[in-house]
């Protein structure tokens, strides 16, 4: 039985009229203008044409497929249209398509456009109130502009990487690319702030929006630059345990899964020790502070690891949920998209994807009661829309059309 809904009703979609034009490849760019999208914008992704975004090739594909399954998530709601902006004539077909632009959003590394002669001066006299969105490794200055930089790089670089994993073991990456995400998110962030400023204020140079990769983690960094500063301490890694409440973090069930309780908070510590048989440990003065727990780990977690030792997952989380203590399995993908939560929810879609049936993707969020997002079409082919797009936008006739496609600097 399949776990996805079905998507593309018909509704009021709050970025409706907005038009943004995406210059980007792999994740963070692409990312911030699908979130757009989502939310009805009229996006037109610029691919080149030899090959497209190589986001396109990223992970597994469908079986007959010349994309993967994360492109057709990542390029939905778009048009695609494959235009080489390197060439004057591409460049002259981008600026056409500027002056009726409201956003452009790119993530190459700084002065890469510069050099193919879009900079934002010449972006501006196309479009004076224009939004730019740039993403890049390290940001527009400074001196690190111009070193290159991943998902990876940013998240070592932030300290995300430094905090992740056992103490005894070597620093780990996260399981999934966290900066790309939260740049992109960040970014649709910013266009959306720019938008309501632009039009707010009646302003009528446009805006710039400049972030870093790495700068889409530093907000989350809790309290590790105060504890820097003004202790001198640096935050190490603590694996599945968080250092600063107790107890918490992930549990081995007689079963053999992995489940993760949180026991943050007195009342909800009071109940969790109480679930586990130690009333005496809930009540006792030695444990009467988060800071006490902290510094008693080991005992509490010896406790919780009793309990459950001689428990099955459902036992354990059945009663523990029953207490009212915060406590779930560690999904896997095949956990999380069976479970009847997120089916109720609707996280997941059955979008059409041309020939080869409806694909299942990820829902846009967050759900709204008016303007909310919808996927309406899974990602393009490559250059799907350069025909209906130069056609519909700039007039341009199909001996027009067939010329520019002799040349290489379009394909359709």
């Amino acid at each position: 039985m399949s776990t996805c809904a079905n998507d593309g009703e018909s509704r009021l979609l709050a970025l409706e009229g907005v038009r943004v034009i995406e210059i980007g490849t792999f994740i963070s760019g692409p990312f911030a203008a699908t979130l757009l999208a989502d939310f009805g914008a009229n996006v037109i992704k610029l691919e080149l044409p030899e090959g497209g975004d190589p986001m396109r090739t990223l992970g597994a594909y469908p079986a007959g497929g010349d994309s993967s399954y994360w492109w057709s998530a990542m390029g939905r709601n778009k048009r695609s249209v494959a235009l080489d902006v390197r060439t004057s004539e591409g460049r002259q077909i981008l600026g056409r398509l500027l002056e009726k632009a409201d956003v452009l959003v790119e993530n190459f590394r700084p002065g890469t456009l510069d050099r193919w002669g879009i900079t934002l001066e010449w972006m501006k006299e196309r479009r004076p109130d224009l939004i730019v969105a740039r993403i890049s490794g390290y940001g527009q200055d400074g001196p690190w502009r111009d070193m290159p930089g991943f998902d990876r790089n940013a998240q070592a670089f932030a300290g995300l990487v430094h905090v992740t994993g056992e103490p005894d073991m070597p620093p780990q990456q996260c399981g999934l690319p966290v900066c790309d995400f939260t740049a992109g998110l960040w970014a649709a962030f910013g266009i959306v702030v720019a938008l309501l400023g632009r039009n707010g204020h009646g302003a009528s140079n446009g805006n710039e929006i400049d972030l870093a990769l790495y700068e889409s983690i530093i907000p989350f960094l809790k309290d590790m630059p105060q504890r820097w500063r003004h202790q001198g301490r640096v935050t190490e890694r603590t694996g599945n345990m968080p250092d600063y409440v107790a107890p918490g973090g992930a549990y081995r069930t007689g079963s053999g899964d992995w489940i993760f309780i949180s026991g943050t908070g007195d009342r909800v510590f009071e109940r969790l020790l109480t679930a586990v048989g130690r009333p005496d440990v809930a009540t006792a003065d030695a444990f009467r502070h988060n800071r006490d727990r902290v510094a008693h780990r080991p005992v509490l977690d010896a406790a919780i690891n009793e309990w459950l030792s001689i428990r099955t997952t459902d036992e354990a989380i059945a009663a523990l949920q029953a207490a009212d203590v915060p406590a779930v399995k560690i999904n896997s993908i095949a956990d999380l998209m069976a479970h009847p939560q997120v089916a109720a929810r609707g996280n997941f879609v059955e979008v059409p994807d041309h020939d080869r049936g409806d694909l299942c993707m990820p829902a846009p969020v967050p759900r709204m009661t008016q303007f909310g997002p919808t996927v309406r079409w899974a990602g393009e082919r490559l250059g799907e829309s350069t025909r209906e797009v130069l056609q519909e936008e700039l007039s341009l006739d199909e001996c027009q059309l067939a010329e520019l496609r002799s040349r290489g600097v379009i394909l359709y």
